[in-house]
């Protein structure tokens, strides 16, 4: 982007803001400084493309130095549909922009990036006319689009080899960045911004389908469909660095990605169907993760329970529910409760989903024979107060843990049972003794999610504890 005498004076009022709220440091502002002049971008891009300051905390800041309204909730506004219409859904999700009215019917444009002057002139040309310019962050902005758009759009899909190939090359130069990239880049932004746990690329035989999952619900997202699918999911492999042209085995990686000025980091799995190949990307959002027991919303007597439990020198504890109820979530909690100075605390998970401070935890890696078993058996010569396993799945690790809590450590895992009253049974069968398992087990949490009117999110949780205790 050009450097113009009008935009050195908006970074210097930025960068003035900036540090006289205590956002961001002389170093800080000095790194973004290097950035912008080498990538001829404009101070703020640097800033969130660095990671320097979350884009919801930059924008109060940008919006006051260019003397523009900040919005950062919905309530107030609603989507103009004609000029939605006008510009069109994809238009609008790859700018990071929204038509919207207030209910006093006066017309207005949310933008993400206010800063981009040459937006600003092509929006102005298209909408033929003046714009009152609101700013507010990409997360508000496509939660608002990303409503009104069509999931039932379909159409017919071009699958050409020669196509695919040509694809496939240009996503491999990396440095491209054509309509695959754009739009796979716009999928990963919009579950970030708009919380969701999982992305779901499904290869069906009328084209892709692609699913958010927030809230526990699967929800379906619009696909371009002037896009070739196998190209979307050859982005995606890349992007975790999996083999491309591996179509027939399964295949795990991980992409690191920077949205919205924070790193974010995604599990992706792919595994081979009659169709093509369906990839799961799992959304690994720090700020996703809101540990205390005030935030999961549990009520005060449940919460104080669990604590008693936890707080015992050894024992059992469960969490159950399914997919997307929160059990991890629930675990990192109960840790982040019981770390102490005085506790030596470990954890084997699969994967690490979020770095807790103070813990020791280590990742499974079972093709090199590192599994949740083999960690168990290690970790009882680490003289560990607490264990946190991700998942007890197996015989061999039901075992191993129900040993480690009977000789004086505090072991926490999710299992996967109907109900809590159910934890008991499903321990005894894989091979574990029923004296034992009512002599270790503590208590067993069952939590699900409630989806009211189709949005709104209630966890239940309910505390089942072991009558021996």
């Amino acid at each position: 982007m050009k450097t113009t005498p009008e935009n050195r004076k908006m970074e210097g009022l930025l960068e003035q803001k900036l540090i006289e709220a205590k956002a961001l440091d002389g170093a800080a502002i000095s790194r973004a400084k290097a950035l912008a002049i080498n990538e001829k971008i404009l101070l703020d891009r640097a800033i969130l493309k660095l990671g320097l300051l979350e884009e919801d905390l930059l924008l109060p800041h940008l919006a006051e130095t260019l003397r523009l309204p900040h919005m950062a909730g919905l309530s107030e506004y609603v989507l103009d549909e004609e000029r939605l219409a006008t510009l069109t859904a994809p238009y609008c999700q790859s700018k990071s922009i929204a038509p919207i009215q207030t209910l006093e019917g006066e017309a207005l444009l949310l933008v993400s990036d206010p800063s981009n002057r040459a937006l600003v002139k092509e929006l102005s040309f298209y909408l033929d006319g003046p714009l009152q310019l609101v700013v507010a962050s990409t997360r508000v902005v496509r939660s608002l689009i990303a409503a009104a758009a069509n999931a039932g759009e379909k159409e017919n899909e071009e699958t050409s080899e020669e196509r695919l190939k040509a694809d496939q090359d240009l996503l491999r130069q990396g440095g491209a960045d054509g309509p695959v990239i754009r739009f796979v880049s716009e999928v990963f932004d919009e579950a970030v911004s708009s919380g969701a746990s999982d992305i779901h690329f499904e290869a069906q035989e009328d084209g892709l389908r692609i699913r958010l999952r927030r809230h526990g619900v699967l929800l379906v997202r619009p696909v371009d469909r002037s896009l070739n699918t196998a190209s979307i999911l050859a982005r995606v492999k890349v992007m975790a660095s999996m083999n491309v042209s591996e179509r027939r085995l399964p295949q795990d990686g991980r992409i690191t990605s920077n949205i919205a000025g924070r790193k974010v980091d995604f599990r992706v799995s792919s595994v081979p169907t009659s169709c093509g190949e369906s990839i799961v990307a799992r959304v690994l959002d720090p700020k996703a993760l809101r540990l205390g027991w005030d935030k999961l919303g549990f009520d005060p007597e449940t919460t104080s329970k669990i604590t008693e439990i936890i707080e015992q020198p050894s024992g059992l504890f469960l969490v159950t529910g399914p997919t997307g109820s929160g059990k991890t979530t629930t675990l990192y909690t109960a840790l982040a409760h019981l770390n102490q100075e005085g506790r030596k605390i470990l954890t084997v998970e699969d994967p690490i989903e979020y770095n807790l401070p103070g813990v020791e935890q280590v990742q499974v890696h079972e093709e090199i024979g590192m599994t949740f078993a083999k960690a168990l058996r290690s970790f009882l010569r680490q003289d560990p107060n607490i264990i946190m396993v991700g998942e007890i799945r197996d015989e061999e690790t039901a075992e191993i843990a129900c040993r480690a809590a009977l000789v004086g450590r505090m072991v926490l895992s999710t299992l996967h049972t109907n109900s809590p009253e159910g934890a008991v049974t499903r321990l005894t069968d894989l091979g574990v003794p029923e004296y034992i398992v009512k002599d270790v087990l503590r208590g067993v949490l069952g939590q699900s999610l409630e989806i009211i009117d189709g949005q709104t999110r209630r966890l239940s949780a309910r505390l089942v504890q072991s009558s021996a205790h």
